[in-house]
């Protein structure tokens, strides 16, 4: 089950998370947060922060006691210092292929917290 959370603003949608109840196949045993994203006049306002949260909310609800993300390390290092801020951690394992986007391969780790 997938769902979406956005974060809006006077009806303008300014931050947006998909939340995958059933994990990604490195992790499938526990939900996963996907293609969170930020309005880039929006960034640093503390929108990214709350959804990431209430995502953490709703998987803690459902009883859940992990939830994960993937991230490249090297390419966004505002996004690497917000889930360090929200206690993510680096799961160990090496890092993968997440996809290849306009013909660049996305190089990420799985990260993940305990809730």
């Amino acid at each position: 089950m997938l769902e979406y959370l956005v974060f809006e603003i006077d009806g303008e949608v300014v931050s947006f998370v998909l939340l995958k109840w059933h994990g990604k196949e490195t992790h499938p045993e526990y939900p996963d947060l996907e293609d969170l994203f930020t309005r880039e006049d929006k960034r640093g306002k503390g929108y990214a922060s709350a959804l990431i949260k209430e995502c953490e909310n709703l998987v803690k609800e459902k009883g859940h006691k992990k939830i994960g993300l993937a991230a490249n390390p090297d390419l966004n290092e505002n996004a690497r210092r917000l889930y360090e801020h929200l206690c993510y951690k680096h799961d160990g394992k090496k890092s993968y292929i997440d996809g290849i986007y306009n013909g660049v391969e996305d190089w990420v780790v799985d990260l993940e917290k305990e809730i």
